[in-house]
């Protein structure tokens, strides 16, 4: 697997110029609760693990405040999964590696990729997809209109290989597959 759209500015412009798109459609919506306007409300992240050239890409996370009720409203994203401190392709990438985790396997996420991730988080990051995205309300209703996984495959891996194209095509295809869960209103078990 080649992963030198890590490298390539073109891709972390593309989920930028997504993360816009997804942002305008909420809020062109209105505030869901009392249907007042939607106003500006992004907020800071530090990213880990992309390069320095490529930050301002992931400096900030589009979110919406309601002018009436103040309610947050935080569109779908492809750069941020959730609160995690590495942006959503690097999370993907990570995630479809750790099938097995050993020092060999984290010397050559480091040598590959120029990240390294801790052992404990790597765990964290398993559990949650063996254990915990597959009770998300999002992928319970997601299931039946994807063909049959192979029962326990290793997520995201399985996901990713549901999509045509090169990594980068299939890594943004499968952010683009996730983003609702990246809004909180899907994760509730």
């Amino acid at each position: 697997m080649s992963h030198n759209f890590l490298w390539d500015a073109n891709f972390h412009f593309l989920l930028k110029t997504i993360d816009e798109a997804l942002a305008e459609k909420v809020h062109k919506q209105g505030c869901p609760d009392c249907s007042h306007k939607l106003h500006q409300a992004n907020y800071p992240r530090s990213p880990m693990g992309i390069l320095v050239q490529f930050r301002d890409h992931y400096e900030e996370r589009l979110s919406f405040c309601c002018e009436l009720c103040r309610k947050r409203r935080t569109p779908p994203s492809v750069r941020f999964f959730g609160r995690r401190w590495y942006p959503a392709p690097l999370f993907m990438l990570i995630s479809a590696f750790m099938g097995r985790v050993n020092d060999f396997i984290l010397t050559q996420m480091k040598e590959r990729f120029a990240i390294s991730v801790g052992l404990s988080t790597w765990k964290r990051w398993r559990q949650w997809w063996n254990e915990l995205f597959p009770l998300t309300l999002f992928w319970k209703q997601v299931q039946g209109i994807i063909p049959v996984l192979e029962t326990r495959r290793s997520f995201p891996r399985a996901l990713l290989d549901l999509f045509q194209g090169k990594l980068e095509e299939k890594i943004s295809s499968l952010l683009i597959f996730l983003s609702p869960l990246t809004c909180a209103f899907l994760q509730a078990f």
